[in-house]
């Protein structure tokens, strides 16, 4: 009997030792407040600061560089001599090209003299052939003649327009063996030096103007018509703000082929920023949306029974709350009703809370955590 009774309180004790406590599990969770849509989307794009004006400058002849007076970084002037071409060559050809005029010119005032006493001799001899003072045969002679001096004085003129122009042609490629600032500015590049042999049309140097710099971004085909609601653009650099007008929208992609350029001028001169600058601009575009409509992220959207639900965070503890879907809005957010701003809906593991589940709020990750893993 004894026995019994202290195997039964042995395996009492068992059972009380093995009894589990089940406590509810408390979720962290990640939330983010419902806003109203903002009136204008602002965006940040990668630019940089050029010149308003900025060409490459070549000899519009070929030939070996004599002279190079500018390095990167020179100011010129317009009109500055920037290179100068060996010309011997060029100078040998106008004084072939003037001494042929000459010549031209000569054998054409021949020919029109030959050609003006023919038209002479004609007069007389019509005037008497049609006196009948002579036969026909020296009017057709003389007629003969008049014809061939006329025709001679021609081809002498065509020669002596040929000369001219070549003449004229010489003295343009011997003034283009020198290389002039089309305007005030200053080299940013150098291609090539003295010494160098300079084809025509290929880049010898390239110029900037100064003053009135310009900002460029690069768009993809998608922002172009944004671009037309344009609020507000700045410019970021060492910590200051400079505001932005919009110039032109680029309808062709540029080099890389990959995006279409945008061009600013600055409100204000910024002079203090050089060229090739890398800064950053911020748009603001105007929207067409009602300041009173809701934005959450699409994230915190899931389905029950058919409905659109949130979870609703508050003090610890969430509690669905039906929405409904207006349309979607940029970066993963959409435009609902059915919630208030201000509300905090959760955003991570929304398949896998209860209603009225006690949650902890977990604070959302730094942007700078690459890959979510702090």
């Amino acid at each position: 009997m004894k026995l019994k009774f202290v195997a039964g309180i042995i395996i009492l004790l068992s059972f009380i030792g093995c009894e589990k406590k089940y406590e509810p599990v408390i979720r962290p969770v990640e939330t983010k407040e419902a806003v109203f849509v903002p009136q204008s989307l602002v965006y940040e794009y990668p630019a940089v600061v050029t010149a308003e004006k900025e060409a490459p400058l070549a000899f519009r002849v070929s030939g070996p560089i004599k002279n190079m007076n500018v390095e990167v970084g020179s100011y010129v002037k317009e009109g500055d001599i920037i290179a100068e071409m060996d010309k011997r060559d060029y100078e040998v050809q106008q004084r072939a090209f003037h001494e042929k005029t000459i010549a031209a010119k000569n054998a054409y005032e021949a020919a029109k003299a030959v050609a003006e006493n023919a038209r002479e001799q004609f007069r007389r001899v019509e005037t008497l052939y049609r006196e009948k003072a002579l036969p026909k045969k020296t009017y057709d002679e003389a007629l003969a003649g008049v014809k061939a001096a006329a025709a001679s004085e021609l081809a002498n003129l065509a020669v002596y327009q040929a000369a001219q122009e070549g003449e004229i042609n010489s003295k343009n490629q011997l003034n283009d063996t020198i290389l002039k600032a089309p305007y005030d500015g200053y080299i940013s590049r150098k291609f090539l030096g003295a010494g160098a042999v300079a084809g025509a049309g290929i880049p010898v140097v390239s110029i900037s103007s100064l003053g009135n710099s310009r900002v460029r971004i690069s768009i993809s085909e998608n922002d172009i018509e944004k671009m037309e609601k344009i609020s507000e653009s700045i410019f970021y650099f060492n910590g200051k703000d400079y505001k932005l007008n919009l110039v032109d929208v680029g309808k062709v992609k540029g080099t890389i082929k990959l995006a279409y350029p945008v061009t600013f001028s600055f409100e204000e001169k910024a002079e203090n920023i050089p060229v090739d600058t890398n800064g950053m601009v911020k748009i603001s575009f105007k929207t067409d949306l009602q300041d009173k409509e809701i934005l959450i992220p699409a994230e915190s959207l899931f389905e029950k029974n058919g409905e659109i639900m949130v979870w609703v965070y508050n003090e610890n503890q969430v509690n669905s709350k039906k929405v409904n879907i207006i349309k979607p809005y940029s970066d993963g957010m959409i435009i609902v009703s059915g919630i208030n701003a201000g509300e905090k809906v959760v955003t991570k593991g929304v398949h896998e809370l209860m209603e009225g589940q006690k949650v902890n709020l977990l604070e959302p990750f730094s942007e700078t955590n690459v890959g979510d893993i702090l």
